[in-house]
């Protein structure tokens, strides 16, 4: 599905929290969602789940304008999935099997759909049947995490919102939630946005990134054109680069010469000066 957005403006009262946004969500891309605190970001992705009111503008679905109610106002879209700053506080139900079945029971999902979609999500999410008649209090932090997001996929979404999803992590609880979702992302063919203060997670996972200050969007591009051609720009509307950016730009400065990169990603950037120190060590040997 393509979601589309022309000339989109939101206010809250007299602040405009968004103005005159244009853009266009393609399928299957993950989309990081980058800017200042106060940008504009969550309120984007709430109205593009139909959280939020649009007081100007267009909101397109497939080229059709999105669902509203009969009073007009905006309907939450159910096959966006939207999974919020710590999750694992929407948990309510008694048991981990009852959380996930929920959702699926409610819109009225048989019961060999929910299975077949527990049986495939939870091994995804390195999650087993063992947790299933535990208690959500019961199990740890990063279970806990695992299992409000299983609950999100339970729905099958078309798009999904990742809203600061590794806030409270640590870096390899942290690392290890993103690959499972991108291999679910990419698997499935379906889309992520995702919202994030990290530029080293934007760098290492996004196909293209959109960057938002005061309420516009400043730029909707390629990730690695972003981060490796437009650092001044970033840095101009106070976000820094990638740390793997920042160690090839310093030693740039070191060596006076121009590096190119095949991607902002860690391990093409180390691999990269691995191959220039090597290629360095050998001309100094000739001389």
């Amino acid at each position: 599905m393509v979601y589309q957005f022309n000339d989109v403006t939101v206010n809250y009262g007299e602040r405009t929290a968004l103005k005159n946004i244009s853009c266009t969500i393609q399928e299957g891309k993950w989309i990081s969602i980058i800017g200042p605190t106060g940008a504009g970001k969550s309120t984007f992705v709430k109205v593009l789940k139909g959280l939020l009111p649009i007081d100007e503008g267009m909101y397109l679905i497939d080229g059709q304008s999105a669902p509203r109610d009969r009073k007009g106002n905006p309907k939450v879209i159910a096959d966006i999935g939207y999974v919020f700053q710590y999750p694992e506080h929407q948990l309510f139900e008694t048991t981990v099997y009852k959380e996930l079945v929920f959702a699926p029971k409610l819109h009225g999902y048989s019961e060999q759909r929910i299975k077949e979609s527990m049986d495939e999500i939870l091994p995804r999410l390195g999650l087993s049947d063992d947790v299933l008649p535990l208690a959500p209090f019961q199990l740890s932090g990063g279970q806990k995490r695992r299992v409000a997001i299983a609950s999100i996929l339970m729905m099958e979404p078309k798009l999904l919102i990742l809203d600061e999803p590794t806030a409270g992590l640590d870096p390899v609880s942290r690392k290890a939630l993103l690959r499972l979702l991108q291999e679910w992302q990419q698997q499935n063919n379906r889309t992520i946005l995702f919202v994030t203060h990290d530029m080293n997670e934007a760098a290492e996972y996004s196909d293209e990134v959109m960057v938002f200050q005061n309420g516009q969007l400043k730029e909707h591009m390629d990730t690695n054109k972003l981060f490796l051609e437009h650092g001044p720009f970033l840095e101009q509307i106070g976000l820094s680069l990638p740390e793997p950016v920042q160690l090839l730009r310093q030693m740039e400065e070191l060596s006076g010469r121009r590096m190119e990169a095949p991607s902002c990603k860690e391990q093409d950037i180390l691999e990269q000066l691995a191959r220039w120190t090597m290629n360095e060590r050998s001309r100094s040997d000739h001389e």
